[in-house]
């Protein structure tokens, strides 16, 4: 197309020039000198017509190049109502109790994730509204590296191995420890179990039910669009995708003059995978991320129950530094399931030394 209109372009300005020079030689009788000069002029545009044709041909060859940088949107993309969103998260937020003692556990610490980085098999029971215990142990020995409950916003942790960091910590949910964790890791870095609280766990698994009729909270939806790396069979190196969600945030309104709104949490759907749930987000009073779950791999896990559940469960502790990965199987997960009461008391019967976070916090 570009070579087709110069060389219009090059006939016009040859037709032009001839009108020009036929022109001069009827009306003025221009003497040899000037046809020297037309000449001259005529070769100079034949030059430069020809310069910008070759020019234009190496822009054409340009524009056709790809660049496979360019995040392009993953599709289809799946659309969804938000009750029908909502939806999705009644197996979490119904949940009463769940006990698994075949779950597969993966710590890994953000500042020194080559030296601690713990597999384990773990131990996990949770009861609404707040309970949980978690046995984290080494698969196929048995030997146990930490023992975590936690109820009525308070919680005991137990830590095993490795031996230079056995103690029994007990302490609050919601307290701030970042003084005790930063003298922790102003020594050699401390094992991330020193971080990790039972409850860190629990929302991942046991949502709190959103509250649709209350004036105090107001739900939101939005896409979000999240650029990735394309990991498709057959894609090609360097290439990035942009990935479309649904995007369910919960905001708490506090009364008139007291301060602006505060996201408690989000839900994340991929609509490049039907919609179905994939993360939630939860926020602290200071409107920072202090947990982020994603959940993936969706399979029937409990023969007596319908729902599907991620059978991959990743936490992440942005600022503690942590995070750890659950992975259940078909066997020994259990819904709803009645539970013994003595399931979440844990005693310190190994006589580890005891820190008492809340007494270290205190001010002299």
């Amino acid at each position: 197309m570009a070579s087709d209109s110069f060389t219009t372009l090059f006939n016009a300005v040859d037709l032009y020039t001839d009108l020009i020079m036929f022109q001069a030689d009827c009306s003025l009788q221009e003497d040899s000198n000037d046809q020297a000069r037309n000449r001259t002029r005529r070769v100079g545009l034949v030059i430069t017509t020809l310069l910008l044709t070759i020019l234009s041909a190496s822009c054409a060859s340009l524009v056709k190049s790809t660049d496979h940088t360019i995040p392009k949107l993953l599709t289809p993309l799946a659309e969804a109502k938000f009750e029908d969103l909502i939806r999705q998260l009644q197996p979490f937020t119904d949940l009463k109790s769940l006990r698994t003692s075949q779950a597969y556990l993966l710590f890994i610490d953000a500042e020194a994730s080559e030296r601690y980085r713990y597999e384990a098999d773990s131990t996990l029971i949770l009861q609404r509204p707040d309970k949980i215990r978690l046995l984290i142990q080494a698969p196929g020995i048995k030997t146990r590296f930490a023992d975590m409950v936690s109820e009525s916003n308070h919680f005991k942790v137990a830590i095993f191995n490795p031996s230079q960091y056995r103690q029994f910590l007990t302490g609050t949910n919601d307290a701030d420890y970042s003084e005790w964790l930063a003298k922790l890791k102003g020594k050699e870095r401390g094992s991330s179990l020193a971080s990790a609280r039972p409850f860190h766990f629990t929302e991942a698994l046991m949502m709190r039910p959103l509250v649709m009729n209350d004036s105090r909270f107001v739900f939101g939806i939005e896409e979000a669009l999240i650029e990735e790396p394309d990991t498709r069979q057959g894609a090609k190196k360097g290439a990035r995708i942009l990935r479309s969600f649904y995007v369910i945030s919960e905001l708490e309104t506090l009364p008139e003059g007291q301060g602006p709104s505060r996201v408690r949490r989000r839900f994340w759907f991929d609509r490049a995978n039907g919609a179905r749930f994939a993360r939630q987000q939860i926020f602290d009073q200071k409107g920072q991320i202090a947990t982020e779950v994603q959940y993936s791999d969706y399979k029937k896990l409990n023969p007596d129950s319908q729902d599907t559940w991620p059978s991959v469960i990743l936490v992440n502790r942005p600022h503690e530094g942590y995070s750890a990965r659950l992975t259940f199987n078909e066997e020994k997960f259990e819904i709803n399931a009645d539970l013994p009461t003595t399931t979440f008391t844990l005693e310190n019967s190994e006589r580890l030394p005891e820190t008492d976070l809340d007494k270290r916090e205190k001010k002299p």
